[in-house]
């Protein structure tokens, strides 16, 4: 089956709405999918038929989890050994930041979906790896280094995607 570019991550995003739904509906945490900016230019009714992005999107969630702002960026990736730093927009990257220094807790999920893995990527440990590319390194994480530098994500008994857990270890080892 082919997937367009359109849809790529689609399934992830789903997923990732209805970890955020049992959040919600357990109390945990509201945290949401942030929609990109749309102009119609052509409507039948409520649906858009034609349009354009009117903004860039600043990242792809965002919310609150025990008094804390999160934000965080979502990726898919049909790559079995690496993840391409070009997936991530600067746009995406300047807003993490700018949210990152008013207190947000701040990171990125990232899906290997050939083997439906999911790993937490803290912002800290991206920039690490965006300066590296920056000055002629490896413009690519290596899968071998998110067993070493970022957390798996795994379900748990509040949600299908416990992300949180993760955000618990962040900003209990104080990086956050």
């Amino acid at each position: 089956m082919r997937i367009s570019q359109a849809n790529r991550g689609k399934g992830f995003e789903d997923l990732l709405n209805y970890t955020n739904e049992q959040y919600e509906r357990a109390g945990i945490a509201l945290i949401h999918k942030r929609p990109t900016p749309i102009k119609a230019t052509k409507t039948k009714g409520s649906r858009v038929l034609a349009g354009y992005f009117e903004d860039k999107s600043t990242v792809d969630y965002d919310g609150v989890y025990r008094g804390r702002a999160i934000y965080f960026e979502a990726k898919s990736t049909r790559e079995r050994t690496r993840f391409d730093l070009a997936n991530i927009s600067k746009h995406q990257i300047e807003h993490l930041e700018k949210a990152d220094k008013s207190g947000a807790v701040c990171f990125l999920l990232i899906e290997f979906a050939a083997t439906r893995e999911v790993y937490f990527l803290p912002l800290t440990t991206i920039r690490h790896y965006l300066i590296h590319a920056g000055n002629g390194g490896r413009k690519s994480i290596q899968k071998e280094d998110f067993d070493i530098y970022a957390y798996a994500v795994e379900p748990s008994r509040r949600a299908v995607l416990d992300y949180l857990l993760l955000v618990d270890k962040l900003i209990g080892e104080g990086a956050a």
